[in-house]
């Protein structure tokens, strides 16, 4: 196994004090007497953090730790899992503000406990504790595992909370299981389960008016859709809200999607992804009340959240500041059910938002204000790639570390990175963006760059150092000012000059020869289809390079170069320019 590298230290991954007091000792020499205790009754997120415990710390010495319940006096030798430490209650007091996942650890005596009063709290107390040993989860498949058969752990006394109460990175690569529920992601799409503790799921998600007021009761009420130039329209449009019966069927809606999905913990009522808004007296004379487009459907949704209130307590809804609704209202502000998702459509993705004159990004860095001195329970929807352009480098490692800090210091409680998510992934950095973003979200103040380091190091082993020349090449020419970068642009001379192309085939070529063995040969072919993609846009080919090209791409499982599209349609579009 890889040894991981050791700038990330225990010291950074826990915000309590070490007191003075000898080091325990888990494991001597491959053998240990300690044992992992899993209270009777326990849930099964608690269950698999000490399924995971016991795994890595074979992993890492060899010794086998067994797995005992509560039924007799734990020995002094043990992990106690799900138990408060002594002179702690984790369900009363200073530490009720732990939630769904915050956790503590311990060392009490020779006894280590690990704890979190939610759900999923306990299970990633086990995931911060393997850390801190030096184990890391790069991707669904590479795991480093420092051998290690003596196994020290100096006295902790920590208390970790997550900056944000939802964090979703988007990725396709990000969708396992086992590896988000490492990472710390409580996001809707993983696959996640009872077995980790659940997850933030919604009932339905965005973009739901067609499923709320269906396009078929177009035919007979033509009234519950939009006035658009003083005429009813149907199709894929919004919906009238000042009619008291599409507010009756939103509601009604809603609560038939949380009875379907009761594992649910929040319902989209959201807009169509269009314009097409209503322009009758009554939804017009409700925008301009609150001086825009988002009071109307803020005022409309804010109904629904209360009118499920009292039948579904802790059930949220959630609702997009997205085009037309990005600007914030006035006179109005969102029930503490609601959670307003504000997306930075237009704005530039290489620079961090503050520091950016690029005029969408300035009058989003405003809106964010403006919602954020309304309410303290905004969710952001962040682009994180090129959705005409998948495999294209996206430079921004610089920007979404910094502007999580602004989402931060905003009030921000939840983010969502979106990037390709068509099936078999394969968009830019897709592993690597979604561990960065796992670690940051959960704490905003790491240090971004040091986790790239640590990524390219466990997962390209002696071929990093190439990759990451590549990877701060192309953020060199993120960081000139005049070079804007959105999520339809084509790859252009600005980021990837003939220079720029030439330099990366001489590094990828270096990072090849470096490579170890087939795992990292593999995952260094697979990062040069980026710089091959960017190639064939920007020198067009229809010969034995695009062929080439297309067959990898169908041997690493990629199925789509842009958003909507396949590989095949692509391929298409390409041999007929």
């Amino acid at each position: 196994m890889k040894t991981a590298p050791s700038f990330l230290t225990a010291s950074m991954l826990f915000a309590g004090s070490l007191h003075a007091a000898d080091d325990l000792v888990l494991t001597r020499d491959g053998t240990t007497d300690y044992v992992i205790v899993v209270p009777r009754g326990a849930s099964p997120a608690t269950g698999r953090g000490g399924q995971e415990l016991a795994q890595h710390l074979k992993l890492m010495s060899g010794a086998d730790f067994r797995i005992i319940d509560d039924s007799s006096p734990a020995p002094a030798h043990a992990i106690l899992l799900g138990v408060a430490p002594p002179g702690e209650r984790l369900d009363a007091g200073p530490n009720t503000d732990l939630g769904a996942d915050g956790f503590v650890i311990r060392t009490v005596g020779e006894r280590v406990y690990v704890a979190g009063p939610g759900a999923r709290g306990t299970m990633y107390g086990c995931s911060a504790l393997l850390e801190s040993l030096g184990v890391r989860w790069f991707t669904p498949t590479v795991t480093s595992a420092p051998a290690r058969p003596t196994i020290t752990l100096a006295p902790i006394n920590a208390r970790e909370v997550p900056a944000f109460e939802y964090r979703e990175p988007f990725f396709a690569e990000a969708f396992n299981k086992d590896w988000a529920a490492r990472l710390r992601l409580n996001g809707n799409t993983p696959a996640l389960d009872e077995s980790t503790g659940g997850k933030v799921a919604y009932a339905e998600f965005v973009h739901t008016f067609d499923s709320l007021i269906p396009q078929g009761l177009f035919e007979t009420h033509p009234e519950y859709f939009p006035l658009i130039d003083a005429k009813r329209t149907g199709g894929y449009v919004q919906r009238c809200l000042t009619n008291p019966d599409v507010l009756a069927l939103a509601i009604a809606g809603v609560k038939r999607a949380f009875a379907a999905r009761p594992d649910a913990v929040i319902m989209s009522v959201s807009q169509n992804d269009c314009a097409s808004w209503c322009q009758c007296d009554a939804c017009k004379a409700i925008t301009e009340k609150y001086g825009a487009h988002s009071g109307l459907y803020l005022w409309f949704v804010n109904q629904v959240a209360e009118a499920i209130e009292k039948d579904h307590p802790g059930k949220l809804i959630d609702t997009l500041a997205y085009q037309f609704t990005e600007a914030p209202p006035k006179g109005i502000v969102p029930r503490d059910n609601v959670r307003v998702r504000l997306c930075p459509i237009a704005v530039c993705e290489a620079h961090p938002y503050e520091r950016c004159d690029f005029p969408a990004t300035r009058e989003f860095v405003a809106n964010l204000h403006a919602w954020s001195t309304i309410t303290s329970t905004l969710y952001i929807w962040h682009y994180n790639t090129d959705f005409a352009n998948y495999l294209m480098p996206f430079p921004d490692f610089d920007e979404f570390p910094a502007d999580l800090r602004l989402y931060q210091k905003s009030g921000v409680k939840g983010v969502f990175f979106q990037g390709a998510y068509a099936p078999g992934g394969g968009g830019s950095d897709g592993e690597l963006r979604s561990y960065v973003m796992a670690k940051i979200l959960w704490n905003p103040a790491l240090d971004a760059d040091a986790l790239v380091s640590e990524w390219m190091q466990g997962v390209y082993g002696p071929a990093w150092k190439p990759l990451r020349e590549w990877f701060d090449l192309l953020h060199q020419r993120a960081r000139v000012p005049q070079n804007h970068l959105r999520i339809y642009d084509p790859p252009s001379d600005a980021f990837f000059p003939p220079e720029v192309r030439a330099a990366g085939d001489k590094l990828f070529d270096e990072a090849m020869k470096l490579a170890t063995n087939d795992q990292q040969r593999r995952d260094v072919s697979r990062a040069r289809m980026w710089l091959r993609y960017v190639k064939l846009v920007m020198e067009p080919r229809d010969d034995k390079v695009l062929d080439a090209f297309l067959t990898d791409a169908r041997a690493f499982g990629i199925t789509s170069l842009n958003e909507g599209g396949t590989l095949e349609s692509w391929a298409g579009w390409y041999h007929s320019r």
